[in-house]
């Protein structure tokens, strides 16, 4: 019998005034589990808020997932908890030979529970990501555990041919999925063991009942780094999920936007992966009927977000005939405005001149106004 130890040995570190970070283990069958939590700034125990799993690659630890992916300035911004599991010998179990044979599904699901009871977490809006092996370890949860997962955002990991075989989902689930086409540890196209990315995407598309072709939009190509970027979207899908695909071209085995690692390719930094992902998975949740709505949601994406290099890009719906867009600092001054160019769709906004901060950016036309918030760093 699988025994959890809920006693819980807890550190807490302040990085600052505005940043907390807190070490956590318990045992769980046998062996001691840890991870490592981040709090968003705002974070008020009276409020249940959204849980991002953040799980690192092969050989890697929570630690390491926290510094590369820079989930925690995303998580003060959206205001929700993200927590850095470590995994049993550096490694999940996605079913490779010879790899972990630890129960990790199991491990992560009471994690949850522990989170919950400690962090008032929102147990509709509970989601995973993770690099390579943290990647193949998010679509395992989406096949065993997709009644508390509500949406999974891989990056550089597929699926194992044993995972892929044995899935039976328990409802359909939103997927984000970034991969370089010149990822050569975990091969675009698949390989030994693993299936390709198109074969993962075909099953979960087949599953959700999306729609066969995908709507594909090339995004700004704003560095100069080797690699672009195009969007897949298949939408709609059964209650009201989504696929998407952010296939980086010539991209490495790396997290997009993060620093970039010698050895594995080109690091994209035309899109910031934790911030593609929270804009994605943010906008589903378990319990269906507070989910998205056509009501609910902005009509427009800022990306990236935190903004890099001078420039902020929106993609906005031109049927919305916005007018304008204005950003605000957050005391209220009006900080820059002008027009918005409604041919295209796509709005490149220079920064230049904005120091470091929180901002909001409101675009507005007739009796319609909407407003996220965004990053300078």
């Amino acid at each position: 019998m699988r025994k959890l130890i809920l006693t819980l040995f807890i550190c807490l570190a302040i990085s600052g005034d505005t940043t907390s970070q807190i070490s956590g283990s318990f045992v769980f069958d046998g062996i001691t589990r840890s991870w490592v939590l981040h709090l968003p700034t705002d974070y008020n125990a009276g409020e249940s808020m959204p849980l991002m799993i953040a799980l690192h690659g092969l050989t890697q630890t929570g630690p390491e997932m926290m510094q590369f992916s820079d989930f925690n300035t995303i998580a003060d911004t959206g205001n929700f908890v993200v927590v850095y599991p470590n995994g049993a010998g550096n490694a999940w179990n996605v079913g490779f030979n010879g790899g972990s044979t630890e129960d990790d599904v199991g491990f992560l699901s009471a994690l949850i529970d522990t989170l919950h009871q400690q962090y008032n977490i929102d147990l509709n809006r509970v989601y995973a990501t993770g690099l390579s092996n943290g990647g193949f370890m998010s679509y395992r949860l989406a096949c065993e555990l997709g009644n508390r997962i509500a949406a999974i955002a891989p990056v550089a990991g597929t699926m194992t041919d044993g995972s892929y075989n044995s899935c039976t989902p328990q409802r359909e689930v939103p997927v984000l999925h970034i991969h370089g086409t010149a990822d050569l540890i975990v091969n675009y196209n698949g390989g030994f063991g693993n299936k390709s990315v198109d074969q993962v995407l075909a099953f979960w598309n087949n599953f959700n009942n999306c729609p066969s072709l995908p709507v594909i939009v090339n995004l700004p190509d704003l560095v100069a780094e080797g690699s672009t970027v195009q969007r897949h979207t298949w939408s709609p899908c059964n209650e009201s999920t989504e696929v998407m695909l952010l296939k980086v071209i010539n991209g490495g085995h790396t997290w997009p936007g993060s620093v970039g690692v010698t050895g594995v390719g080109n690091t994209n930094r035309d899109i910031v992966a934790s911030s593609e992902i929270w804009n994605f998975v943010s906008r589903f949740s378990l319990d269906v009927n507070t989910g998205i709505s056509d009501m609910q949601q902005p009509h427009f994406k800022v990306y990236p977000n935190p903004a890099k290099d001078n420039w902020l890009i929106v993609e906005f719906n031109k049927d919305k005939l916005y007018d304008k867009v204005s950003i605000y600092a957050t005391d209220g001054r009006l900080v820059l405005e002008e027009k918005v160019n409604d041919a295209s769709g796509v709005q490149s906004i220079n920064i230049t001149e904005l120091n470091s901060g929180i901002y909001l950016i409101q675009f507005a036309g007739k009796n319609l106004s909407e407003t996220q918030k965004f990053i300078v760093p």
